[in-house]
């Protein structure tokens, strides 16, 4: 390719910006391609400008790879950033369905409705207190196994 298709190439998918620059006590330039992109405007990676310094000479033999070199590394970071794009796209889809999904079971449940606490099990004081509420005398303990004949195991 040559030099404009190059740039031509890299710009269909930015709008480009070229500086040069010279310094003749070095001899050297410096070049300058900043891309504005069209599209993944929010991408920083893709706007980040190619700066290159050599002799004029060097440009000339190798200002063309150095070119396509970076419009490659561009069309990467692009393709990337569109997949990640994607990726994040599908994500919120997901989250958004998980989120509608849970409010329509809650919708389906009858509102104000509410299981049944279950029950607490009986403890000694529960049943002394009902005794007591009904004028029995309260229990020794251990007194309702010994009325069946049976021990009263504490720790077993």
């Amino acid at each position: 390719m040559t030099m404009f298709e190059e740039l031509f190439a890299l710009a269909c998918s930015a709008t480009l910006t070229m500086t040069v620059s010279a310094d003749q006590k070095s001899g050297h330039m410096t070049i300058n391609v900043i891309p504005k992109p069209k599209q993944n405007a929010d991408e920083t990676a893709l706007a980040q400008p190619l700066s290159l310094t050599a002799a004029p000479q060097e440009f000339d033999a190798g200002f063309i790879e150095a070119l396509q070199g970076y419009r490659e590394a561009r069309l990467s970071l692009a393709q990337q950033a569109e997949a990640t794009k994607l990726v994040i796209e599908a994500a919120k889809a997901a989250s958004v369905r998980k989120a509608s999904d849970t409010t329509a079971k809650a919708s389906k449940s009858p509102a104000g409705r509410q299981e049944p606490a279950p029950a607490a099990p009986a403890t000694g004081h529960a049943e002394q207190a009902a005794d007591d509420a009904e004028g029995m005398s309260p229990r020794e303990p251990g007194s309702a196994n010994a009325a069946s004949g049976e021990s009263f195991d504490l720790f077993g």
